[in-house]
C-alpha cells in the first residue's frame, strides 16, 4: 500500500507543498532481518561474537552492534588474537572453508547467511557438477561473490559484470590469431542485489557468445526478491519526483543499484549513507523528492533523511515511512 496519498502534478503547482514520496518497499529485508536476530540472540557484552566482515553492509547498525558484543573482524586469525571465541558468518556468505578452518581452531560457528544466498551458492555447484563453466554476474570483490565462487570450487568459473572481462572475446566457431571462445556449456548467476535490465543485457551478449555451433547457454536469475521489488518500486516513483536519494552504507550493493535505476530513468538520484551528505544545492528547484533505501537500511536511519527534508520545507508522508501492521509476522 502506498504510504502517502496520491497527488497529481497540478495539485502540487496550485499548493506550491513540496513533498517526499517514500517508495513503497524499502529498508531491511527478511534476510537481513534475519541475520540480525540470529546475531543479536546469541551475542552478548560477556559473550561476544566476532562476524567476518559487517554482519550486514550498514555502518549504523554494525556501531550500534558493538554495544551487544558484536565487533566484526578481518579473518579468524584476528578474531582469535582479540579474544573471541565464537565468530560468525555474515548475511552475505561465505565458502565452506571458513566453517571448516574455525572447527579445527575449536571455535563456535554461527551462520547467518540468508537463504537466497545459500539458494545461490547451491545452485552453483549444481551447475558445475553438471558441466558448465559458472559466470557470475556480479562485484568479484564482494563477499557473496567470492563465496558462491568458493563453493563452486572450481577453475572453470569467473565473476564479472563486464563481457570483456570473460576469458573470451569471440563467438563459438570463430576462427583467426588472437580468438577465445567459449566452451560448449556456460551458464550465469547473479549476484542478488544487482539490476536485473543489466543482468539481462549482459546475459544477452553472453548467449550470442555461446550458442552458436552448438553451444549450450542458461541464465538463472538469482537475483532476489527483495532486490527485485524495491527496485520496481522505486520505478513507480519515477514519473513523480525530481530528485531521488538512496538511503543505505556506502558497501551496500543494493543501495547503489537503487540510486543507478533514478540516474538510467533519468531522474537525478544519490546514494547516501546519513542525512549529512545531502548537499542544499541538490534541492533547489526541486518539488517533490523521492526517498528510497537499501535492504541492509534500519527504518530509523531512513526517518532521520526524512527529518532533515522536513526541516528544509518539504512535507513529509502522511502515514509514515511505512504502513504499520501490529498483525505482522517476519517471512522466516
Amino acid at each position: 500500500m502506498p504510504v502517502a496519498p496520491v497527488k497529481t502534478s497540478t495539485d502540487t503547482a496550485i499548493t506550491g507543498e513540496r513533498r517526499i514520496i517514500v517508495a513503497e518497499e524499502l529498508g531491511y529485508c527478511w534476510g537481513v532481518r534475519r541475520a540480525l536476530d540470529i546475531i543479536e540472540d546469541a551475542a552478548t557484552p560477556e559473550s561476544r561474537v566476532a562476524p567476518i566482515g559487517d554482519i550486514i553492509h550498514n555502518p549504523q547498525v554494525v556501531h550500534r552492534l558493538r554495544g551487544q558484543g558484536v565487533e566484526g573482524a578481518q579473518d579468524l586469525d584476528e578474531a582469535e588474537s582479540r579474544g573471541f571465541k565464537r565468530v560468525a558468518i555474515t548475511a552475505h556468505g561465505f565458502g565452506p572453508q571458513l566453517a571448516q578452518e574455525a572447527s579445527t581452531r575449536g571455535l563456535e560457528m554461527i551462520d547467518t547467511t540468508c537463504p537466497l544466498v545459500t539458494k545461490v551458492q547451491r545452485l552453483a555447484q549444481k551447475l558445475v557438477k553438471q558441466g558448465y563453466y559458472l559466470v557470475v554476474y556480479g562485484d568479484d570483490y564482494h563477499p557473496e561473490v567470492q563465496g558462491v565462487l568458493n563453493w563452486a570450487s572450481t577453475s572453470k568459473a569467473v565473476a564479472t559484470k563486464k563481457i570483456e572481462q570473460l576469458p573470451w572475446n569471440a563467438k563459438r566457431g570463430e576462427t583467426g590469431e588472437g580468438k577465445i571462445t567459449p566452451p560448449r556449456k556456460v551458464a550465469v548467476v547473479s549476484q542478488t542485489t544487482k539490476n536485473i535490465d543489466e543482468l539481462m543485457e549482459f546475459a544477452n551478449a553472453l548467449q550470442a557468445m555461446v550458442v552458436p555451433n552448438g553451444g549450450e547457454f542458461r541464465l538463472c536469475n538469482t537475483i532476489c526478491e527483495p532486490t527485485t521489488e524495491r527496485q520496481e518500486a522505486l520505478k513507480r516513483l519515477i514519473g513523480e519526483v525530481d530528485l531521488i536519494l538512496a538511503v543505505g552504507g556506502r558497501k551496500s550493493s543494493n543501495t547503489a543499484r537503487l540510486a543507478d535505476v533514478g540516474n538510467q530513468r533519468g531522474v537525478t538520484s544519490y546514494h547516501i549513507e546519513r542525512p549529512e551528505e545531502i548537499d542544499p544545492d541538490w534541492l533547489e528547484g526541486v518539488t517533490n523528492v523521492g526517498v528510497t533505501a537499501g535492504a541492509s537500511t534500519p527504518d530509523d536511519v531512513i526517518q532521520e533523511v526524512v527529518d532533515y527534508l522536513a526541516s528544509n520545507g518539504f512535507t513529509p508522508p502522511e502515514g509514515g515511512i511505512r504502513p504499520v501492521d501490529e498483525d505482522y509476522v517476519p517471512a522466516f
